[in-house]
């Protein structure tokens, strides 16, 4: 199982998940991306909102940067300001708490070398994507969408 989080301002314990069904999303970084040039991915649902009445979100990434990668679970965090409007959100759909549970289980099996420095965050998104796919989680109709639309990475040897 993978660690729980110690430097990410993790909420979770304040916010934990519960047994309703939540739309999950994808979220791109960087609404105006060039093309170009690494491009964070997550996946995310709400947890609630918090005393301020910030939307709360509990995420499954690759964290860190080329040569430092990491997964944490579970992670919650409040909602940044406006980044739903900066970043791209592709709606995955509605998913019951043991859906949930079988995608968290799936990133925690997704595979990842910590020092790469060929494979990102993307390359492990499309890979959990595609286990989510297999296991009939989410249609390929939806992934070819976000694929195309990010782009998702294909794993490449490790150098």
């Amino acid at each position: 199982m993978a660690p729980r989080p110690r430097f990410l301002n993790d909420i979770y314990n304040d916010y934990p998940d519960n047994t309703s069904t939540k739309v999950v999303e994808l979220q791109a970084a960087d609404r105006s991306y060039p093309g170009y040039g690494d491009r964070y991915v997550l996946l995310q649902w709400s947890n609630g909102k918090d005393a301020e009445g910030d939307e709360v979100t509990q995420i499954i990434q690759l964290s860190g940067m080329a040569g430092n990668y990491a997964y944490y679970y579970p992670l919650a965090k409040k909602q940044v300001a406006g980044s739903r409007i900066e970043n791209t959100i592709f709606p995955l759909g509605n998913f019951t708490c043991a859906e949930r549970e079988r995608i968290l289980a799936l990133a925690d099996s997704t595979t990842f070398e910590k020092t790469s420095v060929v494979n990102s965050c993307r390359t492990w998104t499309r890979d959990l994507l595609m286990a989510m796919v297999n296991e009939n989680l989410l249609s390929m109709t939806t992934f070819n969408e976000i694929d195309e639309q990010v782009p998702l990475l294909k794993r490449q040897p490790e150098a």
